[in-house]
């Protein structure tokens, strides 16, 4: 089984509506749900193969590194 292909995240990640983000953090291991995969497609214009689509670890750090409190 391969792994769908998201578009580069820091395209998608900064303009996904917040309860997309919520369930995502929610579980980052978890497979991104079917409507979060279209509205990244949407954000980016972009189409995304059907299929299970998880964030890969830089993904995932990228998504932390976003979250983080700066002083």
């Amino acid at each position: 089984m391969s792994a769908t292909v998201l578009p580069p995240i820091d395209r998608w990640w900064p303009h996904l509506d917040i309860d997309f983000k919520h369930e995502i953090l929610a579980n980052l291991d978890a497979p991104l749900s079917t409507e979060a995969l279209a509205e990244v497609a949407r954000l980016c214009d972009a189409t995304i193969e059907p299929g299970p689509a998880a964030l890969s670890d830089r993904e995932k750090e990228y998504i932390r590194t976003q979250i983080e409190v700066v002083d």
